[in-house]
């Protein structure tokens, strides 16, 4: 189940990217600036090296300041030329990263969403299996009917992967978000080959006269936990298709295994509904779509507040996840009333332990300690119901 912490990293990982974005945006302004001010070459003019060489500096100082907020040199006179030509840059500037965190807000969001997708994948590959072991038993029993065993078709006729072949929700579903594992036959045999028929406990089911229903159970539980999401080759498939598949892994492990868990012996195909990877994903979106928007329209004013607590440190100096951990926490803080603020506190606290230094948990925790009584006791704190909790 999506969680608020995954929704934490989440938009941390797209602070960081927006982030990279804006140095990229920057630095493609420096560029066009050098582009702006190059001698002409084919002029029959003389060029004013010089001049161009001044005009180039003045306008990377002002786009310097405009973006970056350095201070201009003292007594730096910005000519006309130098200043039209930030001025055009600097709006190519904003539109480029305006552009950029639409994107990655939206990516966000998609990539939230797409966990429905994998939850389809892993399923899928389970079905496929057993479609394979029918198309070999099948083909056993046809060349060689006396070798055939009784356990031949144990997994072929699994009572869970039988229901879930017989889902038209899922078979839509997967229809809707091209989640065809007929397009990875090579894979589906590798794997089946490989993997499933040396593993031990699927080997002792083929041996099992008539299985169970529990006992189908168990094979699929264990396909699941111990080679869907323990091998290195099936997990490399899935980091292929989605670059947050770490952080996604044990969501959707925990969608799939529930929903077998679930399963009875007489549950209906026609009743099956796909889980919900949230329990209220309209609210979990404003969530994460407030925390991640507020910390870059207010970045300046989060970054001259942290600056304030951290007199020996430039915040430049911070790392750059730190930064970012710092900021969303204060957003957390000053939007949402009804977390309590040692929750907030407690919660960057982890995402600096998984994500940034060694040294970073402990200064985490001391700047927004700090922070929070400041802000408590100027007023701005607004909590209310839970919020209000661990918080006199």
């Amino acid at each position: 189940m999506l969680n608020r912490r995954s929704l934490r990293v989440k938009a941390m990982q797209s602070l960081f990217a927006y982030g990279q974005c804006k140095e990229a945006n920057y630095n493609i302004g420096l560029a066009e600036i050098d582009e702006a001010f190059k001698p002409d070459l084919n002029s029959m003019e003389p060029q004013n090296h010089e001049l161009l060489k001044a005009n180039k500096q003045e306008a990377k100082a002002v786009l310097s300041n405009q973006v970056l907020g350095t201070q201009l040199p003292e007594g730096l006179t910005i000519s006309k030329e130098a200043e039209t030509v930030a001025k055009s840059v600097y709006k190519t500037f904003l539109n480029n990263s305006a552009k950029d965190k639409e994107r990655l807000k939206n990516a966000m969001i998609l990539d939230a969403e797409s966990l429905t997708d994998y939850f389809l994948w892993a399923i899928g590959l389970l079905v496929a299996w057993s479609d394979l072991a029918k198309t070999e038993a099948d083909k056993k029993k046809r060349l060689s009917p006396e070798r055939l065993l009784t356990g031949d078709f144990n997994f072929p006729q699994n009572r869970v992967a039988e229901y879930f072949r017989k889902c038209s929700k899922l078979q839509v579903a997967s229809v809707k978000k091209n989640v065809q594992w007929e397009d990875e036959e090579d894979n589906l045999k590798s794997w089946y080959k490989d993997i499933i028929k040396k593993d031990e406990t699927f080997a002792e089911y083929r041996r099992t006269a008539n299985p169970t229903f529990e006992q189908d159970k168990e094979l699929i539980e264990h396909l699941i936990k111990q080679v869907v999401f323990k091998t290195e080759v099936i997990l490399s498939f899935f980091e292929e298709k989605d670059i947050r598949w770490v952080e996604n892994k044990s969501i959707v492990r925990s969608l799939v295994t529930r929903t077998v868990r679930d399963l009875e012996e007489d549950s209906d195909p026609k009743d099956f509904e796909l889980p919900d990877f949230s329990n209220n994903w309209e609210e979990d979106k404003d969530f994460f779509e407030l925390i991640y928007d507020s910390s870059i329209e207010n970045d300046k004013e989060y970054s001259e507040i942290i600056a304030s607590k951290t007199k020996n440190w430039e915040i430049d100096r911070l790392a750059v996840t730190d930064q970012i951990i710092l900021k969303m926490a204060i957003s957390e803080m000053l939007n949402f009333r009804s977390i309590p603020v040692k929750v907030t506190i407690n919660e960057y606290i982890e995402l600096s332990k998984n994500y940034s230094t060694p040294k970073s948990k402990q200064f985490i925790n001391g700047i927004l300690d700090v922070i929070s009584n400041e802000f408590k006791k100027d007023g701005r704190l607004k909590k209310t119901g839970r919020g209000l909790l661990d918080n006199k």
